[in-house]
């Protein structure tokens, strides 16, 4: 598969305080502009749950529901690699979801998303880089999910096996159960946690060169890096043609310990990714500023990966422009307007003109 991911036309009904809208979008750069309050950033939370099934914002998407609406709906016509698709989306608080996609009804979230279409910022996504290991691990593995074959299975299967012996443990330790019934689960844990470890080992190793180069260009100093900080950390120094048997090996060591805990205490669902400058962390002693540069770096290398693995992602840019100096600014919007599409929003009049100067599409939202 190779091109590109293009949103052409997005329509709103009952989305948060739009009660109709449509909007085009031609390809290159566009920027939304307006005062808060007046609806923006809910044009990318639609887009983004057209395309995912969820929203970058809230995980109650009953929130996104207008006051006083009954439900929302979202259609959206979007070109990819192998044409163009027409997506909808209809929620309704304690009814759920309703999924179509060029007008037939599908029935599970896990066909109808479509991986690696978007790549999204919102104020929220600092988390990528300031908040806990989770989020970080989440921001990596949805990457991977869209770029590497056979990962979102693994991944899965991991996380199947991790909860399944879990739940084991606690009844070992309750005298409820015997341990035989651990071997089965403690494989597929170690076949599928090695293919969940090897894979984000590649990927950081790819990704940190760019991430560097990306810091830099918006201001945020040279000396970038991303590394993976595997668990346990004894896997750091271990070959990749060895991690299977290290990890069975960790696991052996540690059943007893692990059965004490009634969980399971090490592995890829305790991976972390170290973020930082130099020797400094950026994760814990970044300032604001320093973290959303490191974010959309994080982005901008993705969006490179996604490229060369798959097709070019649409960027959904929220409330970025104001924060970067004009170096970066300028940066940004440049890297943005060599290709693909690109989808910002401005409350500040300055910034938008200065993207307009640019050649970049600016579109104004009103209450």
């Amino acid at each position: 598969m190779s091109g590109r991911w293009t949103v052409r036309r997005v329509e709103l009904a009952d989305v948060r305080r739009w009660d109709r809208a449509t909007f085009q979008f031609p390809e290159g750069v566009s920027v939304l502009a307006g005062p808060n309050g007046s609806g923006k950033t809910s044009v990318i939370e639609a887009i983004t749950m057209a395309c995912l099934g969820v929203s970058p914002r809230t995980r109650s998407e009953t929130e996104m529901v207008r006051h006083g609406a009954p439900a929302l709906w979202i259609g959206l016509d979007i070109d990819g690699p192998l044409g163009r698709q027409r997506r909808e989306i209809g929620f309704a608080p304690r009814q759920g979801r309703r999924l179509r996609r060029d007008g037939v009804a599908v029935r599970g979230l896990g066909e109808w998303r479509q991986r690696g279409a978007l790549l999204v910022f919102l104020p929220e996504e600092l988390r990528s880089v300031k908040g806990p290991p989770a989020a970080r691990r989440r921001s990596l593995d949805r990457l991977l999910e869209a770029a590497t074959p056979g990962y979102a299975s693994a991944l899965a299967g991991y996380q199947r096996a991790v909860a399944q012996r879990n739940a084991l443990l606690r009844r070992l330790r309750a005298g409820q159960a015997g341990s035989a019934g651990l071997r089965p689960w403690e494989i597929q844990l170690v076949s599928k946690g090695a293919a969940v470890a090897t894979a984000r080992r590649f990927a950081v190793a790819e990704l940190t060169g760019g991430f560097a180069d990306w810091l830099e260009r918006l201001g945020g100093g040279p000396g970038g890096a991303i590394r993976l900080e595997p668990s346990p950390a004894s896997l750091a120094d271990v070959a990749d043609d060895d991690v299977h048997d290290a990890m069975a090996e960790a696991l052996e060591e540690r059943r007893e310990r692990d059965l004490a805990a009634a969980q399971t205490t090490f592995g890829p669902h305790r991976d972390d990714v170290w973020v930082g400058r130099g020797d400094h962390d950026l994760r814990r002693l970044g300032s604001q500023g320093e973290q959303r540069r490191a974010a959309m770096a994080q982005l901008l290398v993705h969006r490179a990966h996604l490229a060369q693995r798959g097709a070019l992602p649409v960027m959904l840019l929220d409330d970025v422009l104001s924060e970067l100096d004009p170096e970066g600014r300028s940066a940004l919007l440049g890297a943005l307007s060599v290709s693909g599409q690109a989808l910002l929003t401005t409350a500040d009049p300055s910034s938008a003109e200065g993207a307009e100067r640019g050649g970049a599409t600016v579109i104004r939202v009103e209450s």
